[in-house]
């Protein structure tokens, strides 16, 4: 073999990061070899080398200078937390919305197999009330209104339970595990709380519960779970209209190429391994990056068909100024069933939280969304 025809290698790094390479590469004419990219116990390899012909070094590392940038920036690589069986965590207020939450994380479990643990966390009146001034005095009729709350939580549980067993059953659910848990204090704290102890798969809660704004799009205790919950959250509003998770067929992720979304589509596979879903992994960016973005999207593409070769993906690159109106335009489009990010893009979610920082768009009222914490 010639001397100009001599294979090196290039660099060895994770596969997500050596497939988007190996597209920006082979835009430019340079042929890759991928070695190594075998996936362990469902692990991403991290030392997969890519090799190219020692005659396209020069032209290779120049490329390479002029792509370092934080959306392929090299990652570093993560020991995945082994996990047992898949568990749903569903905080529930006995509100319609929390029901219908409930019925979401029903069928889910059924496909999961997994357990579900019923969250209620009952209102704490000594907790969450700030006294007037400092001399702060006990009023005796708290005790008893305490004890009176959390009876009515023990009568709200115990008759959701018996509803939501008796729906287990006609579902065929024999087998599965649902168990129950009443905390008193304030609620988001206790569910992100019990969530780092409990290490669901999945958090499934509604949006917005009795004691709702109307301004609001969504309550204030689901946006604090999507945001500091350490494991994915899916917020069901509360004008979804639920037909049964069958036709729940099209999923979108908005991606910004960042090391943070190929920890959360691992997690995003595990979730909708058993559905029959459709997985849109969208950009929404100016025409003037087109080109870059659209050799990431392949990337990620291949990235997906290596390690999830069952699930049915597709990339989109959206040209729109408008963050919100490109996604929008594309959730009609496409029907989308489920939107999905992760939670490092904070303003994306502080939009959704408080919809007079932008647009109050359609979607964020019908739309589950289920948020990755970064």
């Amino acid at each position: 073999m010639a001397m100009k025809d001599k294979i090196i290698t290039l660099t060895t790094n994770t596969f997500q990061h050596v497939s988007i390479l190996q597209s920006l590469l082979e835009a430019e004419g340079i042929e890759c070899i991928l070695q190594n990219t075998n996936v362990i116990e469902g692990a991403v390899n991290g030392s997969v080398k890519i090799r190219i012909k020692e005659s396209d070094l020069e032209r290779a590392m120049k490329l390479m200078e002029t792509i370092e940038e934080p959306g392929i920036e090299k990652m570093v690589t993560q020991k995945s937390v082994k996990s047992g069986k898949s568990r749903i965590l569903l905080p529930i207020d006995f509100s319609d919305y929390s029901e219908k939450a409930a019925n979401i994380a029903l069928d889910w479990a059924m496909r999961l197999n997994a357990e579900i643990m019923v969250l209620n966390v009952y209102f704490n009146p000594i907790v969450n009330t700030l006294p007037f001034s400092d001399a702060y005095i006990y009023d005796s009729s708290m005790e008893e209104m305490v004890v009176d709350m959390e009876q009515q939580a023990v009568t709200n549980m115990n008759d959701f339970m018996h509803r939501f067993r008796k729906k287990k059953e006609q579902l065929g659910g024999e087998t599965l595990k649902i168990r129950k848990k009443l905390i008193r204090g304030v609620a988001e704290d206790e569910i992100i709380h019990f969530s780092d102890d409990y290490q669901p798969t999945v958090i499934i809660m509604g949006t917005r519960g009795k004691d709702r704004k109307a301004a609001d799009l969504i309550g204030s205790v689901t946006a604090e779970v999507m945001e500091k919950a350490r494991v994915p959250v899916l917020a069901v509003p509360e004008d979804f209209e639920y037909n049964g998770i069958d036709n729940i067929k099209n999923l979108m992720y908005a991606t910004a190429f960042e090391e943070s979304d190929f920890m959360a589509l691992e997690k995003l596979e595990k979730i909708v391994r058993p559905l029959d879903v459709k997985i849109f992994f969208v950009h929404v960016g100016l025409g003037d990056n087109e080109k870059w973005d659209r050799l990431k999207l392949d990337g990620l593409k291949k990235f997906m068909q290596k390690q999830f070769p069952k699930l049915n993906v597709a990339c989109d690159l959206i040209d729109c100024e408008d963050f919100w109106v490109g996604l929008e335009g594309y959730i009609q489009r496409q029907n989308i069933d489920i939107i999905s990010f992760t939670s490092k893009r904070r303003n994306l979610l502080a939009r959704l939280i408080n919809p007079s920082l932008g647009k109050k768009m359609l979607f964020h009222t019908n739309t589950p969304m289920l948020v990755f914490h970064a």
